[in-house]
């Protein structure tokens, strides 16, 4: 159904290896492609800027219920905050809307770049079946079989041969990219060879490691106190969350250079450096607006009077004295109440009237 997508990507990383090797290929590839989504990029500052001018007058709304969470509550102050967005023209879909937009885009272009054997070579997918077969070859990573097709084909022999006999012929050899850079082969996933020059491979996964915690980091940083709530105090919880994240994508980053070759650690290497490019223009040119500490102490001391009203308005509330009593629906009928017997002197009757709630 998409393979106009596959073949339009395929056609423009086909392009860039034409003329350069793959991972100089993938450079301009990852180039192109920031450039295009700058669009997005700039909507995600805007909505930012929209978001952090809204953030303290939402922190006030927020003010004004706390303690208070029962269902009522929380849905009058979810409905002023929506009020609130609406009125200033702002909505949170507006901030998903480029991810979702650029997430399957993003998913094609993977696609494209783990599979040069199917979208710069040409190669069928019964020949690429057939090749796998003749070298036992089952992961699912064309550049790391494109690898082993070069050093089986370079070296010749019986398993070149084989791989004749599947199909492979010069022309269609040829038409493989190049996966070297400085003389080192990025075609195989990074591993320990000893202390040769190729050993420098390793570096690859724990440079893109440290270069996606530094993505996060400096767009904390450039963007200051107007990324999340600006004027509420940071809690254990929101500390302990932003940490684990800037654990667990770094370590995600990292597990995962290591399990395919190393020109896609490469890849995300280009696309962190072109990110933190791009976050350090967009701050510049468009700030989002930053709150001194006048300022944060001024709507901190609006939240307290605001918290401090809302308890007044909690104790100003009528208070009763509770006495247990069965209420009448908790029953469909209600039971019956027996008399004590007479000892002489007469008894009031029992009633099931209910006791009068006096303050």
């Amino acid at each position: 159904m998409f393979d106009w997508l596959n073949d339009g990507l395929g056609f423009i990383l086909s392009w860039f290896s034409s003329w350069s090797n793959y991972a100089v290929a993938l450079l301009f590839y990852a180039l192109i492609f920031k450039v295009l989504f700058l669009f997005f990029a700039v909507k995600q500052q805007k909505n930012q800027i929209a978001m952090a001018k809204l953030a303290p007058r939402i922190e006030l709304i927020k003010a004004k219920y706390k303690g208070r969470n029962d269902q009522a509550t929380l849905r009058k102050q979810q409905e002023e905050i929506m009020e609130l967005q609406q009125k200033e023209g702002y909505s949170a879909l507006s901030g998903c809307l480029p991810l979702l937009i650029q997430l399957p885009i993003i998913i094609f272009l993977y696609n494209v770049i783990r599979n040069p054997l199917s979208h710069i070579a040409n190669f069928s997918d019964e020949l690429i079946g057939k090749i796998k077969t003749t070298l036992e070859f089952t992961a699912d990573d064309q550049i790391l079989l494109a690898s082993k097709i070069k050093e089986i084909w370079i070296a010749g022999g019986t398993e070149k041969l084989n791989l004749e006999m599947a199909g492979l012929t010069e022309d269609l050899y040829q038409a493989i990219p190049r996966f070297d850079i400085f003389g080192i082969d990025l075609g195989f996933a990074p591993g320990w060879h000893g202390f040769t020059v190729a050993s420098l491979v390793l570096l690859i996964p724990f440079i893109a490691a440290g270069l996606q915690w530094f993505t996060m980091w400096i767009s904390r940083k450039l963007n200051g106190n107007s990324m999340a709530a600006p004027v509420a105090e940071e809690n254990s919880q929101t500390k302990l969350s932003m940490g684990i994240m800037d654990l667990i994508m770094p370590l995600m980053t990292l597990w995962l250079t290591f399990s395919f070759s190393a020109v896609m650690g490469l890849y995300w290497i280009y696309q962190s450096v072109f990110t933190i490019i791009q976050t350090v223009i967009l701050s510049k040119v468009m700030p989002i607006p930053k709150y001194t500490e006048e300022e944060l102490k001024a709507i901190r001391k609006a939240q307290k009077e605001a918290e401090k009203a809302q308890k007044k308005i909690i104790k100003s509330q009528p208070k009763y004295k509770s006495l247990h009593y069965i209420d009448e629906d908790d029953y469909d009928e209600l039971p019956e109440v027996k008399s004590a017997p007479a000892t002489g002197s007469e008894k009031k009757p029992l009633t099931q009237e209910k006791p009068e709630i006096k303050d």
